[in-house]
């Protein structure tokens, strides 16, 4: 029954349930970032409370910007390269990776000094934009490539925002403590878990020596190749006719 009222109301208001399910997931991934960052600090918990304020201040650039961004922006490429031959994907994918992706992380950087009224509100662009674009270019060109492939245009902001969760959590991050590196998150990371006694810290070596190391490149890898695989999982439980409809017909048919 919900996902039948969904399905209808995607359908019905397509741009007012993209662009809400993309800003609410994006939320969603800054107050994942920050509850977990306050799980990892030693004495599980301690600290500062999460920064709610700073969840709205990511929602409200999400919604203001992205998740309009996204919807007009994706529905252009598909107007100006339509259909899913294997050129026309490419293209798609590299005009978003060479076009869109450098105005959105400029745009969240600069609109996020604006909501924090930083004296200058270039500052994190200056500093953070070309890691974070380099960063993105590992994510992003497998997402979009199976979105152009896969999904009809009318969910495809909504899939944007679902993959855009995992991207969230990250860029959050790296606006408030990062550097724009994927590396900088895994320092962050396993700096928060050291154990602070020194018995800690023999009980952690030796359940090392006796555990194989798993690289962090590979959990990396793992994510950025998994996500959007359950992604369209989700989608397609969601709105199997859509979909459905979508593979069996010419994408030029399935713009809503």
């Amino acid at each position: 029954m919900a996902a039948a009222a969904l399905r209808g109301g995607v359908r019905r208001f397509p741009w007012l349930c993209n662009v809400l399910l993309y800003a609410g997931l994006f939320a969603a991934g800054d107050a994942a970032q920050q509850l977990w960052r306050r799980r990892r600090r030693p004495g599980g918990g301690g600290g500062p409370p999460p920064d709610w304020a700073q969840t709205r201040r990511v929602a409200l650039v999400a919604l203001a910007f992205h998740g309009n961004f996204s919807y007009v922006w994706l529905r252009a490429l598909e107007r100006a390269l339509p259909g899913r031959r294997p050129a026309a994907v490419l293209a798609k994918v590299l005009c978003d990776q060479l076009l869109g992706a450098p105005v959105a992380v400029l745009a969240f950087y600069t609109g996020m000094s604006i909501l924090q009224k930083k004296e200058d509100i270039f500052s994190d662009c200056r500093k953070k934009f070309w890691n974070t674009y380099k960063t993105g270019l590992m994510y992003w060109p497998f997402v979009q490539l199976s979105n152009f492939i896969l999904v009809p245009v009318y969910l495809r902001t909504a899939y944007t925002g679902l993959c855009g969760f995992l991207w969230a959590t990250f860029i959050c991050f790296s606006q408030q403590s990062g550097d724009g590196t994927a590396k900088s998150a895994f320092v962050w990371f396993q700096r928060e878990e050291e154990p602070a006694g020194r018995d800690r810290e023999r009980d952690h070596a030796s359940t090392a020596q006796s555990t194989p190391d798993v690289p962090m490149g590979v959990v990396l890898w793992a994510l950025l190749l998994g996500l959007p695989s359950v992604n369209w999982a989700v989608l397609k439980l969601a709105f199997p006719v859509g979909l459905e409809i979508h593979r069996g017909t010419n994408c030029n048919l399935s713009v809503y």
